[in-house]
């Protein structure tokens, strides 16, 4: 018996979905509103903490505490405080090593090993971090290191400190995690989560209610049969007055199977209560499974009931003649005369068989039609005793034996009327299947196959009738015809054998003459949408993980990028004699025709807006910039020597360069002292030095650009490559003798702004692999989020669509009805009074067919009025898309019976007035 499941103890069961799950969605909507705020002040957050310096005495370059301090002075700022102490000897073992670095947090050696430059490999061993060993943070230390040279290549002193400084706060004092790779899907995630525990929480709660509604709905099913017990029984009894024992055995043996199995569900009814209201032991209660089993089990099992009791009662009512038998046998025939009047409607084609199938449906209207004039009318079944004694018991009195001896007539009468009926049904069935044989032979089905084919159709064409006429109860329409002996080896008996009629004639005249269906096909393999649904998302999610971690992890490099620089040269002056440089050999005339004419603002202006008119990656300055030209006599500043790989280059010792370097800056702060910061000695902000070397034959070439601008950030381009100051090219010589200085200064100025985009590069302090499991795990379910409510929408506006066309269908049965009910007076004189006039049954038959015409159409009115009347919520869904297609199938059906019946009238009156 349903009930006697076991569940573990502690497992509680509950009536609707837990309130924690909304609880959940809100919470987790919360926290993602709290990470989109956090993650966008961590990404918008600028630096606002101050970078203590401790600068020891005597250090060179010029790098002192206050030119530092004066450096610093608004820009060396970090996300986190920390001290940098600047020093020129040795580190220690114990500072970089063991992290004693005093009460700094981290210590810069700027000293330097003349055998070795710190050009290539840079020395972690010069910077330390307190409390740490620097092979922990070997990278980070090499990067600070590499900054300050890079710098001091640039010829900065104080500015080297500062750019270094800051590539401390960038890589090692920044807590924070400043990329929106990383936040965005954080912040996402979990607002995917909050939707898809929202979405499921709202099917569950729709699912929940669904579920009461159909418990409560078995629940009133199951009460009406427990007040319909008695009822049932005193009819039972009724119709066991005949003399037909083996029939009253069964109709006694159906009432107590009923009632055994009322008590039944009465009883698990009180099982499932208790569950559902956690009323019962943990020991005994179902588990959440189990339960829902258990309901839909219940609601199939009252249903049953209702289908069983309702057979029963019916049965009983023919048996008995009680006066509702009319109305049982007028749906017993009801979809079969339908039936065959669409067969009748192609006589042509089997006249002799159409006559005898018309013989045979007046037989059966006739019987109807007696049953309808009260020849099987009994009394009620609640007085066909008095004293509430039941027929035949003791104590009864004489009026009660009148009683009995009255309904034993009746039910001997409805015996004989059931056996007249069930012959008509026989020869009905009969002649059907002769119209059969006639519309095809038994070798248009040449395989099992298309006789099974051929079957189903036929019992679906029979069922959609009997549906159409009965409002959708085909289950007890054929426990009905078994109930009263009707079914003839078939379920809806002659019903079956008229609609194959159909289908062969249909299939006939959709496939000409070969009746044979088309040979069973290999279906053709359909789209796996449901597994395209599943690994598309994946795809896409996994690329976007992918994509998204390599950006993370090339983040400081980024050299592919599209360069965004549009400032044109701010400024140009000169320093030196430009007539110490060889003239350009034949120039064109569209050039300077000298070196000087060149070195004029507006041709390299021009000149670098030309190159980026025919770059596809080129770009102007990313700041305003005005250059110094300074033309340097080689021999009082540097000495070189030829490059012994390369004929075009020059040599220069690392040393001499910076030495040169520093000298240079101070004889053009002679001549244009704004070009120096007369605070730190470093060039100023928006300045720039260009040293060219000329040598003794009139031939130069450039050095590194000294700039305002100071090198920050990993792989920085500003001042990395020591070699293009060390190893510089030698210009006016060779093929390019004829090009100008201006034109190679504007080429200069291509390298210089490229330089200075990429420079300030920061480190996302994530791990790539934590960013592409935030961005996978957040487009995956993303994208499934969006699959869902797309599929969602779709479905809710298909299912809109068809519900307004359902709705207009709906409508036009309304019309249709209507139209029905205008005509029908004439339906009743050409039924009636005319074919009725004529026929064999002495109008008995059309009468019967007339009434069961307008029982039909009351049927179908007051159908299509319940279906109007429901309320708009619940105009909707496929019971009630199936309800008004039953509806419009019986409004069809009569429609067309009422056109029939006009035009046999017409064809009567026709050949009694023209002969």
């Amino acid at each position: 018996m349903p009930g006697s499941s076991q569940r573990p103890p502690g497992r509680p069961l509950r009536r609707r979905p837990p309130l924690r799950f909304p609880f959940l969605a809100v919470s987790l909507a919360g926290v993602s509103v709290a990470l989109g705020a956090i993650g966008l002040q961590q990404v918008t957050a600028q630096p606002t903490e101050p970078i203590t310096f401790v600068v020891d005495e005597g250090l060179p370059r010029g790098i002192t505490q206050e030119s530092v301090e004066a450096a610093a002075e608004g820009i060396a700022l970090g996300h986190e405080p920390f001290t940098l102490h600047v020093v020129e000897r040795e580190l220690e073992w114990d500072e970089y090593s063991n992290g004693e670095t005093g009460d700094a947090d981290i210590m810069l050696s700027i000293g330097d090993d003349p055998e070795d430059p710190d050009l290539s490999l840079h020395d972690a061993t010069r910077v330390a971090f307190a409390g740490e060993d620097y092979g922990d943070d070997y990278s980070t230390a090499a990067t600070i290191r590499e900054t300050f040279v890079n710098n001091r290549t640039l010829g900065h002193g104080p500015h080297a400190i500062i750019g270094a400084a800051l590539t401390a706060a960038d890589l090692q004092f920044d807590p924070g995690i400043r990329t929106p790779l990383l936040w965005a899907p954080l912040a996402a995630l979990p607002m995917f989560i909050a939707i898809l525990v929202m979405y499921r929480w709202i099917g569950r709660r729709r699912d929940e209610r669904a579920r009461y509604r159909t418990f409560g709905e078995a629940q009133l099913r199951l009460a009406r049969a427990v007040l319909e017990l008695e009822t049932l029984q005193l009819r039972v009894e009724l119709a066991g007055v005949q003399r037909d024992r083996p029939r009253h055995a069964g109709l006694q043996n159906d009432w107590k199977r009923i009632r055994r199995l009322t008590r039944d569900l009465a009883r698990t009814e009180q099982s499932l209560m208790a569950d559902l209201d956690r009323a019962s032991p943990p020991l005994q209660a179902r588990t959440a499974e189990q339960l829902e089993v258990d309901l839909r089990q219940f609601s199939a099992d009252t249903l049953d009931l209702q289908r069983r009791a309702d057979v029963l009662a019916q049965a009983t009512e023919v048996r008995s003649g009680h006066a509702g038998s009319r109305s049982v046998l007028d749906r017993l025939a009801l979809p079969l005369l339908q039936s065959i009047d669409e067969v009748l409607a192609h006589h042509d084609r089997y006249p002799a068989e159409a006559r005898a199938l018309e013989a045979h449906r007046a037989r059966l209207l006739a019987i109807a039609q007696e049953v309808a004039a009260g020849i099987g009318t009994g009394p009620s079944p609640d007085r066909a005793h008095d004293d509430g004694a039941p027929p035949g018991a003791p104590g009864a009195s004489p009026a009660g034996q009148g009683a009995d001896e009255q309904a034993a007539g009746l039910v001997s009468r409805h015996g004989e009327l059931l056996q007249r009926w069930n012959a008509a049904e026989q020869d009905i069935r009969a002649t059907a299947l002769r119209m059969s044989r006639h519309v095809t032979s038994p070798k248009t089905f040449s395989n099992a196959t298309h006789v099974r084919t051929m079957n189903e159709a036929v019992d679906e064409r029979a069922r959609a009738r009997v549906s159409a006429a009965t409002a959708g109860a085909t289950d007890s329409f054929t426990s009905l015809r078994s109930a009263l002996g009707l079914g003839h080896g078939a379920d809806l008996g002659p019903l079956q054998a008229t609609e194959r009629v159909l289908e062969l004639i249909d299939r006939q005249t959709g496939h000409g003459q070969s009746t044979a269906p088309p040979p069973a096909s290999k279906a053709a393999p359909g789209v796996p949408y449901g597994l395209l649904l599943g690994v598309f998302p994946l795809l896409v999610s996994l690329g976007a993980g992918f994509m998204a971690s390599s950006q993370i992890e090339d983040s400081h490099i980024q050299y592919g990028r599209t360069l965004t620089g549009d400032r044109p040269l701010a400024g140009l002056q000169v320093y030196g004699d430009p007539a110490a440089l060889a003239g350009p050999v034949e120039p064109r005339e569209t050039d300077p025709q000298t070196q000087a004419d060149s070195l004029d603002l507006d041709y390299i202006r021009e000149r670098m807006a030309w190159s980026l008119e025919y770059s596809d990656d080129g770009a102007l300055l990313p700041a305003d910039v005005e250059v110094t030209v300074a033309l340097l006599p080689s021999e009082r500043y540097i000495d070189y020597a030829p490059d012994a790989e390369y004929d075009h280059r020059m040599a220069i010792d690392y040393w001499d360069l910076l030495e040169a370097q520093d000298q240079v800056k101070q004889d053009v702060a002679v001549e244009f002292p704004e070009v120096l910061d007369a605070r730190t000695g470093d060039v100023a902000l928006g300045q720039a030095i260009l040293p060219v070397w000329i040598l003794e034959d009139g031939t130069y070439a450039f050095d590194n650009f000294l700039t305002g601008e100071f090198s920050v950030g990993v792989s920085s381009r500003l001042g990395a490559y020591a070699f293009t100051g060390t190893e510089p090219t030698v210009h006016g010589t060779g093929d390019m003798a004829d090009v100008s200085i201006g034109w190679w200064i504007a080429y200069e100025l291509e390298d210089l702004g490229r330089a200075m985009e990429y420079n300030r590069l920061t480190v996302d302090q994530v791990s790539p692999a934590a960013v592409f499991w935030a961005v996978f795990l957040s487009a995956w379910t993303g994208i499934l989020t969006i699959i869902m409510l797309s599929l969602a929408g779709v479905e809710a506006g298909r299912r809109r669509m068809g519900t307004a066309a359902v709705r207009r269908q709906l409508a036009g049965l309304r019309t249709d009805l209507e139209q029905l009910a205008l005509g029908l007076d004439l339906s009743r004189l050409d039924m009636v009074a005319v074919l009725g006039l004529d026929s064999a049954t002495g109008g008995r038959a059309e009468q019967a067919g007339q009434r069961l015409y307008e029982s039909a159409l009351v049927t179908a009115w007051r159908e299509v009025d319940a279906l109007e009347r429901l309320p708009r919520r619940e105009q909707r869904g496929e019971a009630w898309e199936a309800r008004v297609r039953h509806a419009r199938r019986l409004v069809t059906t009569l429609a067309t019976q009422q056109a029939d019946v006009a035009r046999r009238a017409d064809e009567l009156l026709r050949s009694q007035r023209f002969g």
